[in-house]
């Protein structure tokens, strides 16, 4: 069953909701490390080449964080634009520029080590927001009532209002077989397990692991285990930090009482394109790393406690 959150902010009705001057003049960008005082949440955005993305993203998610210190992480990641016109849209950015263009994990780690901010917040560029959900405050407020959670997602939506699945359990071969044969409708049962499609979207349970498209990270829970594995060039690096943190016994929880928009492309669903491949070999790492059968604490939903 694929839930709907409706109405859905259009490309056209997101343009609108932005006035003529917007973005606002540029506030000077905190370069390097030097850090102000730190935020609630540093948010962490990588910049390559998606400049048509970006006014949208940076727009709604700063409407998404009132009654909170956000902070903007942004690397620019040896893009040819650069990332000044991205400046003025929070108060306070921290730009960390790429000599050179690195990988996924990379950057996230750019991010991570440069965040002062008790939560980190990591954001896909191609993600935007309801700014009426308060959906980064409300996450903030969240991990404020679960401090054994280690690691959260809120909802994920596509554009179109269909649900993404964003908490996953591990994939198995029958689940690999399904997503990348097309075996799907005669697998129901094995896809419908690995979506937890027996919970609640709306509601707060443990998953396994968490999509890497929106993870709120707490930074205590982040220096027990570590930074991402960049052994993973593409794909599965979230997997494997949901699974530390799990094992190092931190909670891992979704939580779909707020909810964000994806407008994902799948480009690895091609079975015979570059994206497949480096998700194949990130799966056979990911289990030449863990084994065939990785082993996690018993998957405990906790019960909340409220923030003082």
């Amino acid at each position: 069953m694929r839930s709907r959150v409706s109405p859905v902010p259009s490309l056209s009705d997101a343009a609108r909701t932005c006035p003529d001057d917007w973005p606002p003049a540029h506030r000077p960008a905190l370069e390097g490390l030097a850090s102000p005082p730190p935020a609630d949440v540093d948010i962490g955005i990588i910049y390559t080449h998606e400049r048509r993305l970006m006014p949208r993203l940076l727009y709604t998610l700063r409407r998404s964080c009132p009654g909170i210190a956000a902070r903007l992480v942004l690397v620019d990641n040896a893009s040819k634009d650069g990332v000044e016109p991205w400046l003025g849209y929070f108060p306070q950015t921290l730009v960390l520029r790429n000599g050179r263009r690195l990988l996924y994990a990379a950057n996230l780690n750019r991010v991570l080590q440069a965040a002062t901010a008790r939560y980190v917040l990591l954001l896909n560029t191609d993600m935007f927001f309801d700014p009426r959900e308060q959906c980064v405050t409300r996450m903030v407020r969240f991990m404020d009532s679960r401090p054994q959670c280690g690691i959260a997602g809120c909802g994920i939506y596509h554009e179109d209002g269909g649900y993404a699945y964003p908490a996953r359990r591990f994939q198995t071969l029958p689940v690999v077989f399904a997503r990348r044969l097309g075996l799907g409708r005669f697998m129901r049962r094995t896809l419908d397990r690995y979506l937890y499609r027996d919970q609640p979207v709306t509601g707060t349970w443990a998953c396994q692991w968490l999509s890497g498209c929106f993870l709120m990270i707490r930074r205590e829970a982040l220096e027990d285990v570590g930074y991402f594995d960049e052994g993973f060039v593409k794909y599965f690096e979230d997997v494997d930090m949901c699974l530390r943190m799990a094992r190092a016994g931190w909670q891992v929880l979704y939580h779909g009482a707020t909810y964000c928009y994806h407008l994902e492309h799948r480009s690895s669903r091609h079975l015979f394109s570059i994206d497949a491949w480096r998700h194949l070999r990130a799966y056979l790492r990911w289990h030449w790393k863990w084994g065939l059968r990785p082993t996690v604490p018993p998957v405990v939903t906790p019960p909340i406690r409220r923030a003082a």
